[in-house]
């Protein structure tokens, strides 16, 4: 499935530029040019998602862990 993020794109201090993506927190990239910035945040999501299914994927499994759903309302 293709999913659509927000992405924060901004120069560096340093040079170059980080992008930054809204829905998935810790992701980030850096390159030196626009599109290398926004190659690196790709990669970027797919392993900080990756990472936070495998660690759910542990909490599961784990003896005492009981898995529910709850309903938050929207804040806009």
């Amino acid at each position: 499935m293709i999913m659509q993020y927000t992405i924060v794109l901004e120069p560096s201090e340093r040079g170059g530029y980080t992008a930054r993506c809204v829905e998935v927190p810790g992701a980030v990239g850096y390159g030196e040019t626009k599109g290398d910035a926004i190659s690196r945040i790709r990669k970027a999501i797919v392993l900080v998602q990756k990472t936070r299914s495998e660690e759910l994927h542990d909490v599961i499994n784990a003896v005492s862990s009981e898995v529910i759903r709850i309903e938050v309302a929207d804040a806009a």
